[in-house]
Parts: C-alpha cells; structure tokens; sequence
C-alpha cells in the first residue's frame, strides 16, 4: 500500500510539474519543448488534430488557414492517437502506459486507462466498442473495451510498432519492428526477415505471420488499400550479405514498400521505392487518398512519394515470382508512376490525405507541409504549429543522424542500420578491420559514454566512429558541426526502462549525475526491480562473477578481451544496458537469446561462472539482466 501511494505522489507531482512547465512555456519560448509532431488526424470542418510526442501537446489547427484552435497538454509524451468524430484516443509511450479518451471540443481528458509498456497504433472498431493497441516493447497486441476497461493480449513477434484493421474487421495486420533472428539452415547463405504478424481481431488469437524478404528491417507505416484488398507496409531492405565497400547504386541499403493480400493472408509484392540513381530513404507514413493514390512519407530525404496504385498492383504482379530485390530492375519500379515531392519540413513521418490536400508532419522541424493536389503541378505551403524554442544541439544531432541528404546519392542515414539509434538486428561485413568477418549490428545508446567504439574497439571514441561512419558508409564528408551534433545527441540518447521493471512501484533516482546508466533518465523516477531480479543482482554481482567485466555503472570495464569463444581474438566488452531489447548477441549475433548467450556460448566461464548456478539462479540472473 506504501508503495502504491508513493507511485501516486509521484504522479501528482509529475503531472504538477508538467503545468508548471506548460505555464512558464507560454511565457518564456525558450522553455518550450520540441513538439515532434508524429501523427494527423482529420476532424471535419476543416480541422486537423496534430499529436505532439516529446511536446506533450495536441494540437487542433484549422487547415485552410494554418489558424491554431486550441492546444490539449497531455500527462505524458504521446506515441500514437486515433480518432473518433470528435473523440481522440491518445497512447502514451512511457513503462506505465497509458490510454486517454480525450475530449476534443472541451479539451478534457475523459478518461485515462492503464494499458501496459510503452502502448502505441491504436486502432478502433467499427463499432466504436474495442480498441487495439500494440505493446511495442512487450511484444503484443492489447484489446481493451471501452465500457468496462477489460483487457485480452496476445504476444507476436518484435517491436509492433503500427497495425490496421482488415475489411470487415476480421483481422488485425501488426507491423512488427525488427526481425526475430532464428537459428539459420545454412551459416553461409543467412535469412533474415521482418515480419507481419496477423491477429483474429475477436477472439485475439495469432493466425498467421508473413515474412517479408530476406534483409527486411525496419517497419514504419502500414496502410489499407480503399478496396480493402491490400496492406501496404513501409520498411527497409538491407544488402547485408555482401561487404559495405560501397554505397552507389544502393549497394548497402533499399527503401521499399510490401503489399499483403487480406484475403490470402500473404505476400503480394515487395517493390522499391528509390530511383536508379537518387535515393528515397526511411519510408514512414504511409496512407491512400481519396482518388486511390498511395503516399509514402520519407522521413530521411524530406520527400513525398505520390504513386498511381492501380499501375503499381499491376506492376509489381507482372514481377512476382522475382524476389530479387537488388537488381538494376527493382530500381525502375516507380519509373513513370510516382511523383515526388520535396518538402519544407525536415523528418516528414505523419502522412495524412483529405479533401485534396496531403499534410506531413515534420517531426524536427514541428510544422506541418500542406500538399496541394488538386493543383497542376502541385502547390505546397508550410504551416507552423505555435511557439517553438531554438532547437539544442542534441536534438539538432538526432535530426542530422536520420538525415539521408548527408549520403551521396540518399540511399541511408545513420539510422537506417541504427533504427532509433539501436540497432537492426542485423550482421555487416564492414572493413573497419579487414573484410570477410561479419559482424553483429551494435546499439549506440552507450558508445559516447563507454570507449573504445566498434566490436574490436577500433574507433578511440564516439566522435571517430561518426566521422568514420559517415566516410565509409555514407560515402560523404563529415561536416564537423553536423558530426558533432550527432554525437552531443548520441551522448544523450534516452533510455527506455525495461518492461520487466515493475512500473507500479517506482523507484526515487539516486543521482542527478547525467553519465549515470544504472538510472536510465536521470531526475526522473523508474520502475523497480522484481524480486527475481533483486535476487539476480546479488547473483551477478557476487557467485556469478558477471560484474567483473559487466561493473556499475556503464556495466562494462571499456576494455577489449577473449571472450572465451574459441578464437583467441579480443573484443570490445559491450555495455548490459538495454541488453533486454538488443537481441541477438555476442560479436557475431549467434547468440539469439540471453539464455543461449550466458549458458551456449560460455563453455569456458571466462563471462561468469554460470556453471554453478541453479535453474532457478540462472533465471534469476537473466531476469536481473532483462532489466538494466
């Protein structure tokens, strides 16, 4: 009960501090918080709802006019929303998440429901009586009935992260983010793909998952085509198998678009998005408009794609049974079929059609661009989104390391192979230390704070390896102030607790200290640890010996040493945190789960003497593990 009414003094005092700030914000603008805007949603009468993340803002503007109607403060930062007549369903992307009915005409927050970890992609039913969430890092899918707050679940593969309903409203279609890594049939021709889970939208129950083609990655958006006959999925296609010795041509990476057939519950198409000689990278948004054109939203090169539907299902059938997507053809797909657009927002993610005209949100810059297609050609205008502060340099390095325009020819950014600043789950042969050795995509939330930088430590620090990273896969100069920017924003990349923190009862941080990894965002409060995990602790830190490589509070010594592999070869200690979500593991990805990395791949205990644990002090520890 303690506990409980902590957690609540807790919240009142957050939701105090947020007015405060809202209130000082609206006299000081240097106060104000970037809004990064990251879904639209049309309201009638000229109306437009804009849902504001790191802002913690919706906003309603009128769309003709650009005029701001109102401005909704929320108590957390949104992930998604949808919309209801003049009813939004607001998800907020926190470990006790929540789900907000909001009033739209008097600014209310209606009701409020907590719906687990880190909820995002509502999606409402015909009947206005259920909606469906993703869990994006418990791996599920919740429904929740709006009466009576009851909740079902049901668990699909990594990371949804956006989710339609089907025609009829039979089915659910998820978005899952990565790939799930499985054990390969043969180590030298590998398979990796992102999947699409499908979900009986009654009874909650997994029917089927569609696997995109090898080197899938990277979901975004997902759409229903106006005949119900189609989900188009946005994503990124990786030439992983091959050494990154050049990036001309999209010798590396793809940017592509799958269609799924919702009567066959199957793959229809996977086609490309990027012409032969310019690349169209991180697809986003996706959505159809009135007149049955498909637009993609590309958050890396600030574009749109607007494309003739009906030309591309025909296209894209006469291709089938060609799933290679790395030759010269793929690259003509949308060759007299598709209109690009440049905008004037920078990260256009949120793709939204009505009466007309398209609006994208551009998330670094929070505004909006306001596509005309009823003119020839067609007309865009900016619209600005209120008051806004000059943005720091972080947040200036985190719009430089999704920015595909510093690449020659826009085939990637840094995150396209570092999706959030993590990683993608895949294995790249770079040539950083010789070719013909495959490495183990790392996370970068950790690199500035933990040198040396790369698996064999061959970068001295952070600010090397974004130079490097920049010469040698991107193919292009490092600017220095760009360079530096983007490591100011890795430095202070935030983490996300684990859900397997209780984030019922939270727990005080014990510093303010910026460096500190062990209380993810510093001055603000996290979940605790369970009681298999405080047992885990005591086990890691003291019989299994795992805090020797792995101490407090980087949980890595910084230093290169023999794993125990076999090899003889040293390599860099990867930092624990967020090892809940960095899965597969080890330099060269074999080791696809905590469990197989501590017991399978430890033969010679030199990464802690897990020999001498129990089944049940081995589950312990991986518990303890699962929530740095």
């Amino acid at each position: 009960m303690q506990h409980r009414i902590l957690w609540f003094a807790l919240f009142a005092l957050a939701i105090v501090a947020q007015e405060a700030l809202s209130a000082q914000s609206d006299a000081d603008p240097a106060t104000v918080l970037p809004l990064a805007p990251l879904a639209i949603a049309p309201l009638g009468e000229g109306e437009l709802a804009v849902l504001g993340s790191t802002g913690r803002r919706l906003v309603i503007f009128q769309s003709h006019t650009g005029a701001i109607c109102r401005t909704i403060q929320l108590p957390g930062v949104g992930s998604d929303m949808v919309v209801d007549g003049r009813t939004a369903y607001v998800t907020t992307g926190e470990p006790a998440g929540r789900l907000l009915r909001i009033d739209l005409d008097t600014a209310a927050i209606a009701q409020a429901w907590r719906v687990g970890h880190w909820p995002t992609a509502p999606v409402l039913s015909a009947d206005h009586r259920t909606l469906w969430l993703a869990n994006r890092f418990e791996n599920c899918i919740r429904a929740v009935d709006l009466a009576t707050g009851a909740q079902r679940s049901v668990g699909v593969v990594r990371e949804p992260v956006a989710m339609v309903l089907g025609p009829v409203g039979k089915h659910l279609f998820v978005a899952n983010h990565l790939p799930e890594v499985r054990p390969f049939l043969d180590d030298e021709n590998p398979v990796i793909v992102a999947e699409v889970s499908v979900i009986d939208a009654e009874r909650m129950q997994l029917v089927r998952t569609i696997e995109l083609p090898n080197g899938s990655q990277s979901l975004r958006g997902m759409a229903l085509s106006p005949d119900g006959r189609y989900v188009a999925v946005t994503h990124i296609m990786s030439n992983y198998t091959i050494p990154t010795m050049e990036v001309a041509g999209s010798a590396m990476n793809r940017n592509a678009l799958s269609l799924i057939r919702t009567d066959r519950l199957d793959r229809f198409a996977t086609v490309l998005l990027d012409d032969p000689q310019r690349g169209d990278a991180n697809p986003w948004g996706v959505c159809f408009s009135g007149d049955r054109r498909l637009i993609v939203a590309h958050a890396g090169t600030h574009e749109l794609s607007v494309i003739d539907f009906a030309a591309l299902v025909q296209r894209a059938d006469a291709r089938r049974g060609s799933d290679d997507l790395f030759d010269n053809a793929s690259l003509t797909m949308m060759t007299g079929i598709r209109t690009r657009i440049e905008l004037p927002v920078a990260g256009p993610r949120a793709v939204r059609e009505t009466g007309g005209i398209i609006f994208a949100a551009g998330y670094f810059s929070d505004d909006l661009a306001a596509v005309d297609m009823r003119a020839e050609p067609p007309t865009v205008r900016k619209i600005d989104l209120g008051q806004r502060s000059a943005p720091s340099l972080a947040r200036l390095g985190e719009q430089y390391f999704n920015d595909a325009t510093l690449c020659h020819q826009h085939w990637q950014s840094c995150a396209t192979c570092h999706p959030d600043g993590r990683a993608d789950a895949l294995y790249w042969d770079l040539l950083n230390d010789g070719i013909g050795n495959t490495k183990n995509t790392k996370s970068l939330r950790m690199a500035p704070l933990t040198p040396p930088v790369m698996w064999r430590g061959v970068r001295a620090d952070a600010g090397m390896a974004v130079d490097a990273g920049i010469r040698h896969i991107q193919f292009a100069e490092p600017p220095p102030e760009k360079a530096r920017a983007i490591e100011a924003y890795l430095r202070t990349m935030k983490i996300v607790p684990s859900p397997a923190l209780n984030a019922d009862v939270l727990e005080a941080p014990k510093t303010d200290d910026p460096s500190c990894a062990k209380c993810h965002n510093p001055g603000v409060p996290r979940g605790t640890l369970s009681n298999g995990a405080q047992r885990g602790k005591r086990l890691f830190e003291g019989k299994a010996g795992c805090s020797a490589c792995h101490p407090h509070p980087y949980f890595t010594t910084m230093r290169t040493v023999d794993p125990g592999l076999g090899t003889g070869v040293c390599y860099d200690v990867p930092s624990l945190v967020e090892a809940w979500r960095s899965a597969p593991y080890l330099h060269h990805g074999d080791g696809l789960s905590l469990e197989e990395t501590i017991t399978d791949f430890n033969h010679l205990q030199r990464r802690g003497a897990t020999d001498r644990l129990t089944r049940p002090e081995l589950d312990d520890l991986i518990e303890y593990v699962r929530s740095l």
